[in-house]
């Protein structure tokens, strides 16, 4: 993370990580990031996430120069300005459109359904292609690339992140945001700022309908996509490289001065 020259103010990155980092697109990601000069980067490891994200919170409220808190985990990339653009939206709390990494790839956005207490995630295809869309009053969404202006922390603590409570939730991010939306406060989702979700995908030769295809499995054995397998071209022969000239013999110089090897 690189600080530079801004009118914005300072604040903290809060990088989660467990103790082991898993993506190193993320940590280069993390490395090409800028920010406005002054700002820190709050890095906490360690299995328990809720726990985490308070200790980062914490220690954005011990510092009254940083204005902002900006959650990141390792599994995400982004562009080098991620947190200067969404700084410049002027939302107190805004996260970039994310997508999960796990079938069906549709943002992190959850609809709630509170006649019938079921609960699905928001189809991409529903979702505009570009501005700020605000979440509607029965939606939710995680907190990936949450950008969160201090004076929202002050309001909303010191306990933010709790586990899951009765099952009425199913990640601490899901409750943290029902209750920046109880507490009054809206949360928007920018379109033209946009988190890649890095996920493993188990790569198969499958037989459908008597052809090959690749199969893609993600995590928790779930099928993502079966890929056509693509027409084939021969490659052209590498060309052999030039022979390499050995030049022996003395050096000397030539009529201008310059010199030049002798050889046989």
């Amino acid at each position: 993370m690189q600080g530079i020259p801004s009118s914005l103010p300072p604040g903290a990155v809060c990088m989660i990580t467990g103790e082991i980092v898993r993506y190193a697109q993320s940590m280069q990601a993390l490395h090409a990031m800028v920010a406005p000069n002054g700002s820190v980067l709050s890095w906490h490891m360690g299995m328990l996430v809720a726990r985490s994200i308070n200790d980062a919170f914490a220690t954005v409220m011990s510092k009254p120069e940083l204005q902002w808190a900006f959650i990141m985990g390792d599994d995400h990339t982004y562009s080098p300005n991620i947190v200067m653009n969404l700084l410049k939206r002027e939302k107190e709390v805004i996260i970039p459109l994310c997508l999960n990494r796990v079938p069906p790839m549709d943002p992190t956005i959850i609809e709630i359904d509170p006649v019938h207490h079921s609960r699905r995630l928001k189809p991409l295809e529903e979702m505009p292609t570009s501005g700020l869309y605000q979440l509607g009053p029965n939606e939710s969404c995680g907190d990936a690339g949450m950008l969160i202006w201090r004076s929202v922390i002050e309001k909303s603590g010191p306990k933010w992140y709790e586990r899951m409570k009765s099952g009425s939730h199913q990640a601490e991010d899901d409750e943290f945001v029902s209750k920046l939306r109880m507490l009054g406060y809206e949360v928007y989702v920018d379109m033209d700022n946009r988190l890649g979700h890095i996920g493993a995908v188990d790569f198969r030769p499958e037989l459908v309908d008597g052809k090959w295809v690749v199969r893609c499995i993600g995590a928790g054995y779930r099928h993502v996509a079966d890929l056509k397998v693509g027409k084939r071209e021969w490659r052209d022969p590498a060309k052999a490289a030039p022979p390499i000239k050995v030049l022996t013999g003395d050096m000397a110089a030539n009529d201008n001065g310059a010199p030049h090897a002798v050889g046989n």
